[in-house]
C-alpha cells in the first residue's frame, strides 16, 4: 500500500512542500505553538485527489517551527438528541441559536419561544436556565430587567461570561461568568444612531470582540469588547458586498468572517476589515447558521433543504446529513456550534438537539524548519 511522504525543498523566499497522497482527502499543512492545545493551520483545508503535489510555503511564515501535514475525512454520524416540545428542564420551544462553552464544556441553547436561555452538560444534562419573559399576570410594570422576549441567539465570552440577541427589545445583553444578569451591552443608551433592528446571530471572535447580525437592517456590526462600535459590513444592496436577510454569523481564528446570507442563498465571506473575500453558493435553498470547525472546514443548515452541509472553506461539498438517529428527518434546523468531537445542530422544528459525532480518519507526516537549516 502506498505511504503519505513529504520532503522539503528550499527555494528563495519559499520552501516547498513536496507531499505524496496516498488517498483522496482534505489537506491541511499545520504548525504546533507552545502552551496552545489546538495548532494553527497555516494552509487548508482544501480537497484533493490521489498524487503528489509541491506545495510553496513562504519561508518567513515557517522558520524556526515544527508541525504536521494531515490528509483527513470526516463523516458525521448521529448518535442521540437530546429535547422534545415544551418548557420544562429539557424541552424547548422553536429555539433559534446554540452555542458552546469551551472552558466549561456546556451547551446553551437560545429556547426562543419560552423566552430563556437554558444551559446543559456536554452530554445533554440539564443545567439551569436564564431569562424568562417575567411578567405577572400580564402587567407589564411587573417585567424583571432580565426579561427576556425573543430571544435569537446566545454566544459565550472570553471570560467564561455570555450574551444574548434579545430580539424582540431589540438589544444584546450580557450575563456574567457566575451566570448573573449583568445588563445591557449594546446598544449604547439614548444613541438612536446604533440602535438594533431585530438581532439576529451573535458570535465573540478571538480577540472578544462581539460579532452582531442586525437582521432586518441587512448588515453585521463588530463591537468591541468595551461595547463601543468597530465596523459595519452589509447592508441591503444587489452587490455582493451587499447582505438580504442575514441570519447567523462565525469568525475563523485568522479573522475571515463567514456570514449565512440567507436571502441571497449563499455563505458570504469579508476579511476582519470588513473587505468582501468571496461567497459559497449552488447547495443552499435558506443557509441559516455556519460554523468552522476545529480542522477548518465550515458546517452550515440550510432550513429550506432541512440538511447540514460539511463544505471546505473553498466550497467544496464533502457530506450532507438530512435525519437524526432515531430516523427522523430534519425540520427547520436554525443553528449549529462544533466541539472537538461533537457537533450540536438545532432541529427547531422538532424542538430538540442532535448530538452529531465527528469521525475524523487521519494519517500525517511531520515536519520541523530550524533556524539555520531544514529537516
Amino acid at each position: 500500500m502506498e505511504d503519505m511522504w513529504l520532503k522539503l525543498e528550499n527555494a528563495t523566499d519559499t520552501v516547498d512542500f513536496i507531499i505524496n497522497l496516498p488517498n483522496d482527502g482534505c489537506v491541511s499543512v499545520l504548525s504546533e505553538i507552545s502552551g496552545k492545545k489546538q495548532p494553527d493551520i497555516l494552509w487548508g483545508p482544501k480537497y484533493m485527489k490521489k498524487g503528489t503535489y509541491r506545495l510553496p510555503m513562504p519561508t518567513s511564515r515557517i522558520i524556526g517551527k515544527k508541525g504536521k501535514v494531515e490528509l483527513f475525512n470526516l463523516s458525521l454520524i448521529p448518535e442521540t438528541e437530546t429535547g422534545s416540545k415544551g418548557n420544562g428542564e429539557r424541552q424547548f420551544n422553536s429555539p433559534m441559536g446554540i452555542d458552546y462553552d469551551t472552558t466549561r464544556n456546556e451547551i446553551l441553547v437560545a429556547d426562543t419561544g419560552n423566552d430563556r436561555i437554558v444551559r446543559l452538560n456536554y452530554d445533554g444534562r440539564y443545567l439551569g436556565k436564564h431569562g424568562g419573559f417575567g411578567v405577572s399576570f400580564g402587567d407589564k410594570k411587573e417585567e424583571r430587567e432580565d426579561s427576556l422576549d425573543n430571544p435569537y441567539d446566545v454566544a459565550c465570552g472570553g471570560f467564561s461570561n455570555f450574551y444574548v440577541s434579545d430580539q424582540n427589545n431589540e438589544r444584546i445583553c450580557v450575563f456574567d461568568s457566575y451566570r448573573s444578569y449583568k445588563g445591557k451591552f449594546y446598544p449604547p443608551n439614548n444613541q438612536k444612531r446604533y440602535a438594533l433592528n431585530k438581532p439576529r446571530g451573535i458570535v465573540t471572535d478571538y480577540e472578544n470582540n462581539l460579532w452582531i447580525v442586525d437582521g432586518r437592517s441587512d448588515r453585521v456590526i463588530k463591537v468591541a469588547p468595551n461595547g463601543d462600535k468597530i465596523l459595519e459590513i452589509g447592508g441591503f444592496g444587489r452587490g455582493k458586498q451587499q447582505l438580504k436577510s442575514p441570519n447567523k454569523i462565525d469568525v475563523s481564528v485568522s479573522g475571515e468572517v463567514y456570514i449565512a446570507d440567507t436571502g441571497k442563498k449563499r455563505i458570504a465571506v469579508f476579511d476582519r476589515l470588513g473587505s468582501f473575500l468571496n461567497e459559497i453558493t449552488g447547495y443552499f435553498r435558506q443557509p441559516s447558521s455556519v460554523c468552522i470547525d476545529n480542522d477548518g472546514l465550515l458546517v452550515v443548515t440550510d432550513t429550506g433543504n432541512n440538511e447540514v452541509i460539511l463544505i471546505t472553506p473553498e466550497g467544496f461539498k464533502l457530506a450532507s446529513l438530512t435525519s437524526a438517529s432515531d430516523g427522523r428527518k430534519l425540520k427547520r434546523p436554525e443553528d449549529l456550534v462544533c466541539s472537538n468531537d461533537y457537533i450540536y445542530v438545532l432541529d427547531t422544528g422538532n424542538h430538540r438537539i442532535l448530538h452529531i459525532k465527528r469521525l475524523k480518519e487521519v494519517k500525517y507526516v511531520g515536519w520541523q524548519v530550524k533556524n539555520t537549516m531544514l529537516e
